[in-house]
């Protein structure tokens, strides 16, 4: 039973998290802890970092408490922090790559900076004016491919896939999904809520960065939005494994945009880019069958100082949660490619699988998984370390990832 306050009206307990209600206050608080053991496996040996060759060993890439809940008027409330030991990439990555060959995620580097362990990774206010729209403000999610806007605790896989993580670098504020401070509207429309939609408009810059304080920045907004429909049931925006219920099927279908005109200066101007990101994507389940697929491209346009290039990424990923038990199998099979104006083409293709075992469903799970990457055209430059990627230039890779999670 939920225990009563001492000393004044109010109540605590836990569901799906821990929360303590006072009146019309009420605050959740969730906490992710996430310990893996990992290792990257270069074909080629002469492609291998130094002095580290073959890497390996313990992490904790995330030690992530949220705090949610309401206050008056319809007025909800979210913060993220994180302690875990995802770092950034940039300062994390053992193998030169994407960054330091073409400069295609130099614009990371100010973008995001070198954040401390423990800094604020999401936070916003939103009223709800009815479910068909809610004004949401602060540091937000922006809309992307639905495989990132699954949250990292209820993902098939230990982490996203390599698609999913190069159409992420391409836009501002990626770290385990892309966040930008701004505004977001977003809510639910039909007979049955089947239609969702979001819309922002947030700085460009991504996080770290106060605008009106860092001389690094510039005044031009970046606008966002996705449209979801629930074909059958309600899935949502994320993947299909975890709307799926037996002998009755789910679908949906999504697209959603992301358009940044980008200046490397200001005065006077030097444009970087325009940057336009966009997608469609879906998902399908039918008792323990899941499906996710998803097809993205970023086109970086007019740039004066040499940035211009078109990329694509494409995922396909499926699973099967056996009736009656606690395994699951998974597998995908993506791929990225990179193209540059003025230099060699660069990609490369993934085929993972995956097994989980879930002890008490998402909340406390085990889950083992393997990468093997190709490279493909003039090689694989992916340097994202946070979902466990690396460079493999010209040589393929293996990435291996035992997790252990708890969520509460």
């Amino acid at each position: 039973a939920d225990t009563s306050l001492v000393g004044g009206a109010g109540q605590a307990g836990y569901d799906g998290g821990f929360w303590i209600r006072g009146g019309s206050f009420l605050m959740k608080i969730n906490l992710t802890l996430q310990t893996r053991w990992e290792g990257f496996d270069w074909d080629d040996t002469a492609t291998e970092p130094r002095p580290g060759g073959d890497l390996s060993g313990f992490s904790l890439p995330r030690a992530t408490l949220k705090f949610s809940g309401d206050a008056t008027c319809d007025v909800h409330y979210y913060a993220e922090l994180e302690f875990g030991h995802s770092g950034h990439y940039l300062t994390n990555r053992q193998n030169a790559g994407f960054a330091g060959n073409l400069g295609l995620l130099n614009q990371q580097t100010f973008e995001f900076g070198t954040p401390d362990y423990g800094t604020l990774r999401e936070g916003w206010i939103e009223y709800e004016t009815s479910p068909y729209a809610i004004f949401r403000m602060g540091l937000v999610k922006t809309p992307t491919t639905r495989q990132l806007m699954t949250p990292p605790e209820m993902q098939q896989f230990v982490d996203i896939s390599l698609a999913s993580a190069f159409i992420g670098q391409t836009m501002p504020g990626y770290s385990d999904r892309n966040r930008d401070y701004g505004f977001m509207v977003h809510g639910a429309l039909g007979c049955d809520g089947e239609w969702q939609y979001m819309l922002t408009v947030t700085n460009g810059d991504g996080p770290v960065h106060r605008n009106v304080l860092d001389g690094t920045t510039d005044d031009p907004l970046a606008f966002s939005g996705r449209l979801n429909w629930d074909i059958l049931g309600h899935m949502g925006y994320e993947e299909g494994a975890l709307r799926q219920h037996s002998c009755e099927w789910t679908a949906a279908l999504g697209a959603w945009a992301h358009y940044f005109v980008d200046h490397a200066n200001e005065n006077s101007i030097v444009h970087n880019a325009d940057r336009l990101t966009w997608g469609v994507d879906g998902a399908v389940g039918w008792g323990g069958f899941s499906l996710t697929a998803a097809y993205s491209v970023a086109t970086w346009d007019n740039s004066q100082i040499g940035n211009d290039f078109d990329g694509t990424s494409w995922l396909v990923q499926a699973g099967y949660l056996f009736p009656d038990t606690a395994w699951e199998i998974a597998a995908r099979y993506d791929a990225y490619t990179f193209q540059p104006d003025n230099g060699p083409d660069f990609g490369a293709t993934e085929i993972g699988v995956a097994v989980n075992y879930y002890i008490d469903g998402h909340a406390d799970k085990v889950t083992l998984d393997a990468s093997f990457i190709q490279a493909d055209d003039d090689g694989n430059l992916m340097a994202d370390t946070y979902a466990g990627y690396n460079a493999t230039f010209t040589s393929d890779g293996m990435l291996l990832r035992l997790q252990w999670q708890l969520a509460l």
